[in-house]
């Protein structure tokens, strides 16, 4: 390619070119899996603190979106991030971008076996008679 080619209106350089074709910076939200139980989808929860207009206090609220896992990586409890993406279906337009923080292991193992299990129940604890010693004034 020639000097005046380069020089050109009509040219672009790849650096002009990947300038124009970049994408704009996804929109990320950080938040807990509630739901994990469908095929490829989760509902993870975001809350936020908003100051009640009457009274001052901060008030937490919570709102649930649907994203998109292909791998089924995110478990129940998982802090995740999601970002925004196409329409995926009714109610889906977000993806897993990935897992900050696993969720802690809530459940022993026989956790079911010993829920199943009687309770074990203590033997009353007797009253402390009044002692003998005390006398009575008439």
């Amino acid at each position: 390619m020639s000097d005046s080619a380069k020089d050109t209106p009509g040219a672009t350089s790849p650096d002009a070119k990947n300038a124009v074709n970049r994408r704009s910076p996804r929109r990320l939200i950080v938040g807990i899996v509630t739901s994990a139980k469908m095929v490829k989808t989760i509902t993870v929860q975001v809350s936020r603190k908003v100051k009640h207009p009457t009274y001052g206090k901060y008030v937490t609220r919570y709102i649930s979106y649907k994203a998109h896992d292909e791998k089924r990586t995110a478990k129940e409890g998982d802090f995740v991030e999601i970002a925004f993406a196409r329409r995926l279906s009714k109610t889906k337009a977000w993806t897993l971008v990935r897992i900050v923080s696993t969720a802690r292991v809530v459940a022993v193992r026989g956790e079911e076996e010993i829920a199943s299990l009687p309770v074990k129940q203590t033997p009353p604890v007797p009253k402390a008679a009044p002692a003998a010693d005390a006398k009575v004034s008439s």
